[in-house]
């Protein structure tokens, strides 16, 4: 998923992957780790944390940094079934924490309205928007 991503040249980290990994076992009060797997086969995943808002007092942000689908079955039903079963999830752990807000950093790039599509059907509203610029 990572390679057919924005940031695909990036050099993909094993390091990197484990140290968000153990995040959501040392402390899964602060960062959530969710897979969705059908056997072995990996469907999608993501990554969040919580804190709070940065000016504000009272407010608990789950920041969902990355949510993931196969681009294999992104555009199916089992895609569609992959990233509401993360959404769910996601909902399910903020909940548990208290968290006031929950805020999706999307950045599909060309799919854009299909992804606007489905997080409004799950009852997200437009905050602004995501830019982005690859330096060479």
């Amino acid at each position: 998923m990572h390679e057919k991503s924005l940031f695909g040249d990036i050099p993909f980290s094993d390091a990197k992957l484990n140290r968000a990994f153990d995040k959501t076992l040392k402390v899964p009060e602060r960062h959530l780790g969710l897979v969705v797997a059908l056997g072995s086969r990996v469907l999608g995943c993501c990554y969040c944390s919580i804190g709070g808002y940065f000016i504000g007092d009272g407010a608990q942000i789950v920041s969902v940094h990355t949510i993931c689908v196969d681009p294999e079955v992104s555009g199916g039903l089992l895609g569609g079934k992959v990233a509401l079963r993360l959404a769910q999830g996601i909902e399910i752990w903020a909940r548990s924490q208290q968290a006031t807000h929950i805020l999706y950093h999307v950045t599909v790039g060309i799919e854009i309205a299909r992804a606007d599509r489905f997080f409004r059907k799950i009852g997200m509203k437009v905050v602004g928007g995501n830019y982005g610029k690859q330096l060479k």
